[in-house]
């Protein structure tokens, strides 16, 4: 994980490092909406230039005009073009502004974020167990759409005040070019005040960002279903997530109070130097001498020329203030391509096919450990032949989850292999070899989305094979369709989040929906990590009956603790910290009168009327 430590703040990033990070959202940007972002050029450019003209060069002109006594209609006319060009203009940014706009930034916001969900996906599980990485891939989801707003609108200014920067220079150039010695000569200080304003804004982020991350969950508690309903029956459990909420506030503020004074002394250093020097005390008393004493100025020169050195001063300042937004958002980005470029640890060896028929499944002498010299599972060997049900049991923490982690491949083993007919899975296509294989976890989700789109789990294509493939996976699963909730089948939009239309699943409907995910794409593995285990012993045991008979041609293993599960399995294995220390049938294992049978005499009374 040395990947997250390359450079992500602002004291580490480079003028080069700011750059890439800049380059890298001009192509996303023009790469998903080329003509948008030309048009978003046109009219930072066409803005400032239309001011330039408006207040410098045709303000200029008439002063001219009126001081040398000229004709009034030259007046008239330079309006008259004037107010066309502002009518022209003002047309042209309504377009941009409440048509194109509205728009591009979605699709933008749409492209980042899916670079960053693409990424995430092939990231592997074992960055999420690291709370650094976690916090950072948070701060990045976060920043997304922030971080297009702000490229947006710096590449707005940059491209439409240098251009008026330009323009402004120019002009003092050809009338009086000294009064342009302040302002360049002032602009390292604006710079250096600047950078050590926004080195202070992006160590405060970064320092909140675990406070923020705990007072978001904090606040999340308290508004989704699934927690709020406990919590507020409970006010001892109200008063302690306040009490955690407030200290997440106090954290924060202590961070945003030290940093504070650096920021605001800074801020306030590069505006007072600006304002009270640079624009309206140098800058106007040397023009007013060269025009009151020199006589080397008009009045209209005067004028206009102290608005065009003030325009220069004031565009350049800005120029160089926005750096410190440019710099703030390479951070960000450079925080966010550095997720994406995290290189995958779980490779394939030699990229083979997986066989598309049931095949042996063996581990031999597998052992597993998250960190160094602390081993989660020892030693384990097992057989699972195509079409057998095999259940693993053990009590919390015996190591039942981890080994489905290695055996989806979320994690490689420490030592030992695991082989899937004669072939060792590493030599498999990772992903290939991941969706060959079925699984419904104990924490499945049911999304607001429609009936359907939660079996697909994926985009609908609405085919006629689609749609009858989804029927059968759910009836299979056994569930009930001719449900009279179920308005629209399995068009039915499921939670009432955002339909008043919506169905809210029982939990046992729920797990057949899980069910009916892997059904429907026909896997000839299924792992089932204790998904029923919120269901009481008699609806675990019936639903387990359903799960035998719905998958008796396929190859299903069961991860539990409670045993309603395991009774008609072919073999059971019997876990203990880390180890296989029992195996066999159920009825073998009773014999034995080791752990399996303790356990099992500990829960019978559980569910000893159910399966009698």
């Amino acid at each position: 994980m040395n990947k997250l430590n390359s450079k992500t703040d602002t004291q580490k990033l480079t003028f080069h490092d700011i750059l890439m990070q800049q380059l890298y959202l001009t192509r996303l940007c023009f790469r998903t909406a080329p003509g948008a972002m030309t048009l978003h050029i046109f009219e930072a450019v066409k803005l400032q230039v239309s001011i330039f003209f408006e207040f410098t060069w045709c303000t200029n002109y008439v002063l001219e005009v009126a001081e040398r006594g000229e004709p009034w209609s030259k007046i008239l006319w330079c309006m008259g073009i004037l107010i066309a060009a502002i009518i022209l203009s003002t047309v042209s940014a309504a377009i941009y502004e409440h048509s194109v706009q509205p728009k591009m930034k979605p699709a933008l916001y749409r492209a980042f974020r899916m670079e960053i969900y693409k990424s995430s996906a092939q990231i592997d599980l074992a960055y999420y167990d690291d709370t650094a990485f976690y916090q950072k891939f948070i701060l990045a989801t976060g920043e997304a759409d922030a971080c297009i707003d702000r490229y947006l609108e710096t590449l707005w200014i940059y491209c439409g005040h240098t251009v008026q920067f330009i323009l402004a220079l120019s002009f003092c150039l050809s009338l009086d070019p000294y009064v342009l010695i302040i302002p360049l000569l002032a602009s390292p200080f604006l710079l250096w005040s600047c950078m050590k304003e926004n080195k202070a804004v992006i160590q405060a982020r970064m320092e909140r960002v675990p406070y923020e991350q705990r007072r978001e969950y904090q606040n999340r508690v308290f508004y989704l279903a699934d927690y709020a309903r406990d919590l507020r029956q409970n006010p001892k459990m109200q008063e302690k997530c306040g009490m955690d909420f407030q200290h997440s506030n106090d954290e924060i503020g202590k961070i945003n109070r030290h940093y504070g004074k650096t920021i605001t002394l800074f801020g306030f250093l590069a505006e007072a130097f600006n304002i009270l020097i640079v624009s309206y005390g140098i800058t106007l008393s040397l023009l007013l001498y060269q025009a009151m004493i020199l006589k080397s100025l008009s009045l209209a020169n005067l004028v206009t020329v102290f608005y065009a050195a003030t325009t220069v001063t004031d565009r350049l300042t800005y120029l160089v203030m926005s750096w410190k937004t440019i710099a703030e958002n390479s951070t960000y980005v450079a925080q966010i391509r550095t997720l994406l470029d995290i290189p995958p640890t779980i490779l394939s060896r030699k990229g083979q096919s997986v066989p598309k028929h049931p095949c042996e499944l063996r581990l031999s002498h597998v052992s597993f450990a998250y960190v160094p010299d602390r081993p989660v599972l020892q030693d384990i060997s097992l057989q699972i032949k195509p079409g057998q049900k095999i259940a693993l049991v053990g009590y919390n923490g015996s190591g039942k989850t981890t080994l489905v982690k290695l055996l989806l491949r979320l994690y490689d083993p420490t030592e030992g292999q695991i082989f899937l007919g004669n072939t060792d899975i590493r030599d498999y296509d990772v992903m290939e070899y991941r969706n060959a294989i079925g699984s419904v976890f104990q924490d499945f989700k049911i999304y607001a989305a429609t009936l359907k789109e939660n079996v697909l789990m994926d985009v609908a294509s609405d085919t006629k094979e689609e749609y009858y493939d989804v029927e059968k996976a759910l009836y299979d699963a056994r569930f009930t369709l001719r449900d009279h909730r179920l308005l629209y089948q399995i068009e039915t939009p499921l939670t009432t989040e955002f339909e008043k239309d919506g169905v809210n699943l029982s939990g046992g409907e729920a797990q057949k929906v899980a069910i009916a995910r892997t059904l429907y794409r026909r896997q000839n593995l299924i792992i089932m990590d204790e998904p029923s285990s919120a269901l009481d012993p008699l609806s675990e045991y019936l639903l387990n009956q359903e799960l035998n008979e719905i998958a008796k041609d396929k190859t299903v293993i069961f991860i539990s603790h409670r045993l309603s599960t395991t009774r008609d399995a072919d073999c059971i294995y019997m876990m203990d910290h880390g180890r296989i220390i029992e195996s066999g049938t159920h009825e073998k294992l009773l014999a034995l009168g080791g752990k399996y049978a303790a356990m099992w005499n500990v829960q019978a009374s559980l569910y000893h009327t159910s399966i009698s």
